[in-house]
């Protein structure tokens, strides 16, 4: 339990990973597991830079059990 409550309180994406912003692109760093975790940049749609983040807001009614 404490470490879904810890889990539950963390940004999926912070600032300081967050590289750049424009019309049409986020670019930002990721760690790639399958790299050695490696620190990458890599760039994505607007759009798709808000789906992907948008899996990770939860869902309404969810409380932390704390």
């Amino acid at each position: 339990i404490k470490y879904l409550g810890q889990y539950t309180h963390r940004v999926a994406i912070s600032n300081h990973r967050i590289l750049n912003i424009d019309e049409k692109n986020v670019s930002f760093r990721y760690k790639d597991y399958r790299d050695n975790a490696r620190i990458k940049p890599t760039v994505l749609p607007g759009v798709e830079f808000l789906r992907r983040f948008c899996m990770h807001i939860l869902p309404k009614g969810f409380v932390n059990p704390t």
